[in-house]
């Protein structure tokens, strides 16, 4: 009996196992009919997709020919700048060079005239003073001269006025 039992349950566990394979292969025929209806519809897209696919190849293409001609136009403009900014950088050099030379000859020209300048006052005054300062050393002794000729005498017992007399 106890065999019979364990029949019987095996039975109805081998037949809820063919039940569930037969559930499954009917799940499976089912999926495999909206793959196939899936397939249908995807298939018209995935020739679109490989156009797109395809212009997006050409245009990434033509893109990077650009890129390089572009690449290419900007370093053959910063090279020429390059060289440029070293021909101007010479030119500001020298520019800058000869102004110094010019400021340090414009300098030397100044101080050769301020010396010629003072040397000829200098001059001017030596030649001048000398003979007005004689000329006035000859009018104050023909004065003296004269003042002491014609001067009225005082009498000799009247005192000198003295100097500070005159002040006060």
């Amino acid at each position: 009996m106890a065999d019979s039992k364990l029949l019987i349950i095996m039975t109805v566990f081998v037949a809820l196992c063919a039940l569930s394979q037969l559930g499954q292969m009917v799940a499976f025929f089912g999926l495999l009919r909206k793959v196939k209806s899936l397939q249908a519809e995807v298939r018209p897209l995935i020739s679109k997709a490989e156009e797109t696919l395809e212009t997006a190849r050409v245009t990434l293409e033509q893109g990077r020919q650009q890129m390089l001609e572009i690449s290419q136009r900007t370093n053959k403009i910063l090279d020429s700048a390059q060289g440029q900014l070293e021909k101007i950088d010479v030119v500001v050099t020298e520019a800058s060079d000869r102004a110094l030379v010019q400021l340090e000859r414009v300098d030397l020209m100044v101080g050769e005239t301020v010396e010629k300048v003072q040397s000829l006052v200098a001059t001017t005054q030596e030649g001048l003073m000398r003979p007005l300062r004689e000329v006035s050393a000859v009018v104050a002794a023909v004065r003296g001269a004269f003042g002491f000729l014609f001067k009225s005498r005082t009498p000799s017992g009247a005192p000198a006025p003295q100097d500070e007399e005159m002040f006060i």
